[in-house]
């Protein structure tokens, strides 16, 4: 049996999205493989120190231990990456025949800097990158001075980095286009993120949640998750009061938190009456609230395409709901979108969409299931995982 390690800064038992997509990946691919996992000892929202080694589904982790600096702070951020890769290094290094295969995330922040010195521990072992976030381009796109300029002074050494690795996963084409500025001689894959809550069918609405988020609108947007510096939720909120101002029976709810959730939805005014505010949704509430929206909403500032891709997109069209997308026509979901017939672009003509919507069910319906088909043949955990066990074999 082929042994393959996976290096990741965040794992079982943490709830965070990219930590469940690694360990759900671990977990089955130790269906077929042995599989080892080097992470860090804390959770993210958490002062919890977690035990050092433990098997999980077949899965062997090995913890190591960082300082508790805070995440959210660009300098424990960077400190906690360089404590964790020193450490992680000495350990392949001390088992650096063992494995066949190493496949490494993309946090903690220029991970990809540990390619080169494992590719001298060992010259034939596989090393496989898989890219969720894009750095330095995300510190370069909104970070303060003084970390742009330490991003910066790290592009000369990435051409270096990337020619040791041999196969490149990315989730999207515009990443991919970024990614070969490097001129790096990787083989390509791409393999998204799934959802993590899937269905066996697109479920119908809840009638009391639907009331809860959007009164008695016959057409409900939702959108659900993180509002951070790659958000935009300004565009959104004008289309609200568009619709409004059109006659068009519609409602937007906001169910959002991070950074810039207050900031952003500070803006809506007593005169928005089809817009409401909701909180946090537990993963066990989370089902319900999102299939009781017909369309969910997607946001992606200009210049942050192929730099990250939002998870809500998939977790919406996991569910059966189209999505109304905020952001660069150039971008990878707008493209998805357009290839698959799954949602929209925010243009002159979506009101005009919006109203054909309201006021007629019976396509809203057909649309839903497209996207739910879409979905399990493109984006589903199953699918992706099939992808990845043809890429390792």
């Amino acid at each position: 049996m082929k042994s393959i390690l996976l290096i990741y800064h965040f794992f079982h038992p943490d709830t965070v999205i990219s930590a469940r997509l690694f360990s759900d990946l671990a977990g089955e691919l130790a269906k077929e493989y042995d599989v080892t996992v080097y992470t860090g000892n804390r959770l993210i929202r958490s002062d919890e120190i977690l035990a050092e080694s433990e098997v999980w589904n077949n899965v062997k982790i090995k913890r190591f231990s960082r300082p508790n600096f805070s995440q959210g702070s660009n300098f424990g951020r960077l400190f906690n990456s360089a404590i964790l890769q020193m450490k992680w290094l000495n350990a392949f290094r001390k088992n650096r025949k063992k494995f066949d295969a190493v496949i490494v995330g993309t946090d903690p922040q220029f991970a990809y800097m540990m390619f080169p010195f494992m590719r001298m521990m060992n010259r034939e072992v596989r090393l496989i990158h898989w890219v969720f976030d894009l750095y330095p381009e995300a510190i370069l796109v909104n970070s303060p001075r003084w970390m742009k300029i330490l991003a910066a002074l790290t592009k000369p050494f990435i051409p270096w980095a990337y020619r040791s690795v041999d196969d490149m996963v990315d989730i999207g084409g515009c990443m991919r286009a970024r990614l070969q500025k490097y001129k790096n001689e990787a083989k390509y894959t791409t393999l998204t993120p799934w959802a993590l809550a899937e269905v066996s069918a697109p479920p119908a609405a809840d009638p009391e949640i639907r009331e809860q988020l959007f009164g008695k609108a016959k057409i409900g947007l939702l959108y659900s998750g993180t509002v951070g510096y790659a958000h935009d939720l300004k565009p959104l909120i004008e289309l609200a009061r568009q619709c409004r101002k059109s006659g068009i029976d519609a409602a937007f709810c906001f169910a959002g938190y991070g950074n810039q959730y207050k900031i952003q939805t500070a803006e809506i005014t007593e005169d928005d009456t089809n817009i409401r505010l909701a909180g946090f949704a537990s993963e066990e509430e989370l089902e319900k609230r999102l299939s009781a929206a017909d369309i969910h909403m997607v946001s992606l500032r200009p210049g942050w395409e192929g730099i990250v891709v939002p998870s809500k997109f998939f977790g919406s069209l996991a569910i059966g709901r189209p999505v109304l997308f905020s952001g660069p026509e150039e971008s990878e979901i707008a493209r998805w979108c357009k290839e698959y017939g799954i949602g929209f672009t925010l243009n002159e003509t979506i009101t005009d969409d919006l109203k054909k919507f309201a006021e007629n069910q019976c396509e809203l319906a057909e649309l839903q299931q497209t996207c739910y088909l879409v979905y399990t043949e493109h984006f589903s955990k199953k699918s992706v995982v099939d992808g990845w066990k043809k890429l390792l074999k």
